[in-house]
């Protein structure tokens, strides 16, 4: 049986992630928007305005955060089949949480990035603005996070206690 504060991990965890599915269903009308220079209300009748970034940029915001939703989701319904104390459950599920959100918010500040949020400062990309400084940080800090805790999910899952009755309980 899985714990009640696992419960409510899992569920805030498929929520967020679902959600970041959403953003990518966002970014595909941006997409759209952008190739099309504004929104078609009916056929032929187009209310036309332009949106910043490029075509690339639109392309990841539409199909970069599908794979961070599919992280988060993956993560939650494996974490109760992990032998970790509640408390690391908790901790490591609210870093790929977090990782998630911070890729989803790279794709979108960084189509608005004249580096394409890959830096800082000025680099070979472009110079810098605070888009890049949105889409860069987050993504930079809970990324190292995230490899730390997928370090340990995945240590766990190998190389942790192998109670196979209580991991299957904990599953259900």
């Amino acid at each position: 049986m899985v714990s009640p504060t696992q419960a409510v991990l899992r569920r805030k965890m498929i929520g967020h992630g679902a959600w970041m599915i959403l953003s990518s269903l966002v970014g595909g009308l941006g997409l759209w928007c952008f190739l099309l220079g504004g929104f078609e209300v009916i056929p032929g009748r187009v209310v036309r305005f332009g949106l910043p970034g490029s075509e690339a940029g639109w392309v990841r915001c539409h199909t970069g955060p599908v794979a961070n939703g599919f992280m988060v989701i993956v993560t939650a319904l494996g974490i109760p089949y992990l032998d970790l104390p509640e408390s690391k459950a908790e901790w490591l599920g609210w870093i790929v949480m977090m990782d998630g959100w911070s890729n989803v918010g790279f794709y979108f500040f960084g189509n608005l990035s004249p580096n394409r949020g890959l830096a800082f400062g000025r680099s070979r990309l472009g110079p810098s603005n605070v888009f890049s400084f949105l889409a860069l940080f987050p993504a930079y800090l809970f990324g190292v996070l995230a490899m730390g805790a997928f370090t340990m999910l995945g240590y766990h899952a190998l190389f942790g206690p192998k109670n196979s009755k209580e991991a299957s309980s904990k599953a259900i």
